[in-house]
């Protein structure tokens, strides 16, 4: 036994190296694989990261261009425009220089990048300036016949950077050609630019720029290499290329271009921060899966196998307990094994008197089925001394006791019966013996009407759903008034699912306050008070609890009442039990 006992130690022992062996080397590949993942990963999605904002500020810069090209119409189709270039006298154009303030004033509110506006005649004189600032029309603009756009314009004071929009004006002469009668020079600050190229630029790292048609910048962000030169004009090496992601786009409108310079070792930084994180956790899982594994083994394994010792020997010394040597959660095992095992001492003096108690009341039980068939036999007794009444009236030609016999011998076995489901036929069935029986009593002043439709004939319900509210509608409904009186029983199909069963009498009815006692009596049905009560609320509260017994929240009941006028009491059953 001991040397059994050694071996699964050693077998344990062996399994736990093993197990640390396994986990430290899955946490090796998991760390190799992640970083392996994440860089790829990161990497491109950092990329499609700078892709899609370089799409964004490329949009954002062509928009900027079209809102420059749509003032062309408002500059150059002024009427303002075009009167006071076509004024060759002095006093004239300085009639006409209030509505041409009025328009630069309109054109600088539409584009607040707008600084200065300068009108030249058509031998490229200076004849007018709007604006706070003014630089002289640059030199080699380039215009499509309505616009042209300069290159860079640096103001050397503020430092700020500038550039020029020139827009022919032109006049349509009556021949029908078009002359040129001078030109439109916006001046338009940079920061619109400035703005979308500081979008791209997330870090001082990268560079962006929007390039007028020299390469200098017109509005630029980052830091600037000497080796981006190479980059931008096509002349560098593939170890430059392989450094960064370069995004380049031209500006048609304007003939600029809006480059972007993402260094790739700027997507790395961060993520080799992640991954000497991940390093640092990974070791510290490891190092602490490894101090739990042999804290395990002293704490866990080792109270483990004494009690496995203690088990195997418990069979020859069954007076022996398991020593208590762990103030901790085995301890407390230990003692509760103890606690068992004096258990199951005092179980098995107890097993010879519970098998004893067992057959007396075995004996008990099948006395009280003895005397539950005797309760049967009374109904079997009744329902035969009626038949035997009917019997006796036949004889002596008394066919009316015999007919109200028969039925009320049919009525009582019916209810009696031990089936508790029965077919919607089998309920008519009753009824109609029932109806007989009110017919007979009251001599014809009560009648009972009662409707099928063929296709529920074969529908299943409870038994004794119906006949207790045809019984409350005669009792409580009929009997109290004078007039003859009538109870409608009427059995529809209510869809796929469903059946509705109508009781309706044109009785005597109910105050408004009896009616609202009676549903909330019938809200209670499941307090054992709410049907101690007389009057309206037994039978249809009992026939209430029973259709939520069989049907629970599926069914539906309803009813209502008006004093003098009677009682209308809907049921709508599911046609499948439990649906």
């Amino acid at each position: 036994m001991r040397k059994r006992t050694e071996k699964r130690k050693g077998s344990l022992l062996r399994t736990y190296i093993t197990i640390v062996a396994v986990v430290c080397s899955v946490i090796l590949l998991s760390f190799l694989l992640t970083y392996l993942i994440i860089n790829k990963w990161y990497l491109k999605e950092a990329e499609q990261s700078a892709q899609a904002r370089f799409i964004q500020a490329q949009e954002n810069a062509a928009e900027a261009e079209n809102d420059i090209s749509n003032l062309y119409s408002t500059v150059t189709s002024g009427e303002a425009v075009l009167a006071y270039l076509k004024s060759g006298e002095l006093a004239e154009r300085t009639e006409r220089l209030k509505d041409l303030s009025q328009l630069t004033g309109s054109i600088m509110k539409i584009n607040p990048d707008v600084e200065a506006i300068m009108l030249y005649d058509a031998a490229d004189r200076l004849v007018a300036t709007r604006g706070t600032l003014f630089f002289p029309r640059q030199e080699g603009i380039e215009t499509n016949g309505m616009y042209g756009f300069s290159g860079k314009i640096m103001d050397k004071e503020t430092g700020y950077s500038y550039f020029q929009v020139e827009m022919p004006v032109y006049n349509r002469g009556d021949t029908g050609s078009y002359n040129k009668l001078g030109s439109v020079v916006l001046l338009f600050a940079s920061s619109g630019l400035q703005d979308i190229v500081d979008t791209l630029s997330l870090n001082e790292e990268t560079y962006s720029a929007v390039l007028d048609r020299n390469g200098e910048a017109l509005a630029a962000a980052g830091n600037w290499k000497e080796e981006y030169a190479q980059l931008l004009d096509g002349s560098d090496g593939q170890n430059i290329q392989n450094k960064y992601l370069l995004y380049s786009a031209p500006l048609n409108k304007s003939g600029w271009r809006i480059v972007n310079l993402v260094p790739k070792s700027s997507f790395m930084n961060y993520v080799n921060q992640i991954q000497m994180i991940n390093l640092l956790t990974y070791a510290l899982v490891a190092a602490a899966l490894i101090a739990i594994c042999v804290l395990m083994y002293h704490k866990v394994v080792q109270p483990i196998r004494r009690q496995m010792e203690f088990v195997s020997g418990y069979t020859r010394d069954t007076n022996q307990r398991l020593a208590v040597a762990e103030n901790n959660e085995f301890g407390e095992m230990a003692e509760k094994i103890n606690e068992m095992l004096d258990g199951l001492e005092t179980m098995n003096r107890q097993i010879v008197e519970g098998e004893r108690k067992y057959l007396e009341l075995d004996y008990a039980k099948k006395q009280t089925e003895m005397i539950a068939y005797k309760g049967q036999i009374n109904p079997h007794f009744m329902y035969n001394t009626l038949e035997c009444i009917r019997g006796m009236a036949l004889y002596h030609e008394e066919k009316e006791i015999a007919k109200l016999t028969g039925s009320l011998s049919k009525l009582f076995r019916y209810n009696v019966k031990g089936d508790e489901l029965v077919t919607v036929k089998e309920v008519i069935k009753n009824l109609r013996e029932y109806a007989l029986i009110i017919d007979y009593r009251f001599m014809g002043k009560f009648k009972v009407q009662i409707q099928a439709e063929e296709t529920l004939l074969q529908q299943v319900l409870p038994k004794m759903l119906v006949q207790p509210l045809v019984e409350n509608a005669v009792l409580h409904g009929l009997e109290p008034k004078m007039e003859k009186g009538q109870v409608d029983v009427r059995f529809s199909d209510d869809g796929e699912e469903g059946i509705r069963i109508t009781v309706e009498d044109d009785g005597c009815g109910m105050k408004k306050e009896e009616l609202a006692a009676l549903r909330a009596q019938m809200e209670a049905y499941n307090e054992e008070q709410a049907y101690g009560k007389s009057g309206h609320g037994i039978g249809v509260s009992n026939v209430y609890r029973r259709i939520r017994l069989f049907y629970g929240e599926y069914a539906q009941f309803k009813i209502e009442s008006e004093e003098n006028r009677g009682t209308c009491i809907t049921m709508r059953l599911p046609k499948r039990m439990g649906d």
